[in-house]
């Protein structure tokens, strides 16, 4: 397994958009990544599990684009 962390902060966010999130871990499209997601004050941890790494890169993109749009919501 290939692991990924990040750590992402996002000031007065965070909680916002972590919990715009959650509902999205428990509907996995693939069996071949896992995701799990923490809130740490300010910041999300992100942590991205793959068999191999062409679906850990489609599993990055996939989340990391969420928590972008998430993000930019928020601000909205």
């Amino acid at each position: 397994m290939i692991l990924s962390v990040f750590e992402i902060e996002l000031g007065e966010y965070a909680d916002i958009v972590y919990r715009s999130l959650c509902p999205e871990l428990e509907d996995t499209p693939s069996l071949r990544s896992g995701v799990t997601l923490e809130l740490k004050g300010s910041m999300i941890k992100l942590s991205v599990e793959a068999n191999d790494v062409a679906s850990l890169r489609a599993a990055l993109n996939t989340w990391l684009r969420l928590v972008n749009i998430a993000h930019d919501m928020a601000k909205m």
